[in-house]
């Protein structure tokens, strides 16, 4: 969960409208996956910072008042699995299930380090709760994970929202952190021209 991604769908509902013959492959990263220590509060300020600073350039919506539980641990590897798990039932709603996730975590408080706040977000899709519940926890999600974690890894993946192009296995950076539309369309653009 990176606010800058979530101050990025915006970009990507305009680019996959612009650009319809593109496909957008989700790639999750290891960003907060083992992360043990509760946030304490130079680090939950940090956070409301970095929230402040998304909000202001991009206009999403933000829920400032934090309401985490004191011992929060800002980890991210349940979610991951989420997605992992939900695309195997829905993988063409797999970024509006990513959408969801963040629109409940940034607006809506929700602490999605709890599995049943995961499947309350789920519900709200038409998945099959126990298939859900199998996959979550399957090894089989274990290793899709960890192929995701080591692909970003071997792109030296480091900041984040990161769009990347790629053809016959071959990958090029397109973003390397948030951007604007405009920004993001004239890269593909130049990309695409040459």
């Amino acid at each position: 969960m990176c606010s800058w991604c979530w101050g990025f769908p915006p970009v990507i509902q305009q680019l996959k409208a612009a650009y319809p013959t593109y496909s957008i492959r989700l790639v999750l990263t290891p960003f907060r996956i083992d992360t043990t220590q509760a946030m304490d509060d130079a680090l939950r300020n940090y956070v409301l910072d970095q929230w402040k600073n998304v909000n202001k350039t991009t206009a999403q919506p933000f829920d400032f008042s934090f309401a985490m539980p004191a011992k929060f641990i800002y980890n991210t590897r349940l979610v991951c699995r989420s997605i992992k798990a939900f695309n195997k039932q829905r993988p063409q709603q797999e970024l509006e299930y990513l959408r969801a996730l963040q629109h409940a975590f940034y607006v809506e408080n929700k602490d999605l380090t709890s599995e049943e706040v995961l499947i309350e977000v789920t519900n709200n899709f038409s998945v099959d709760a126990n298939l859900f519940a199998d996959d979550f926890s399957s090894k089989e999600i274990a290793v899709e994970l960890e192929q995701d974690f080591s692909l970003s890894r071997l792109l030296a993946v480091q900041s984040y929202p990161t769009l990347m192009t790629e053809k016959d296995g071959r990958y090029a950076m397109l973003v390397n952190g948030y951007m604007p539309y405009q920004e993001v369309a004239a890269r593909i653009e130049n990309i695409t021209a040459s």
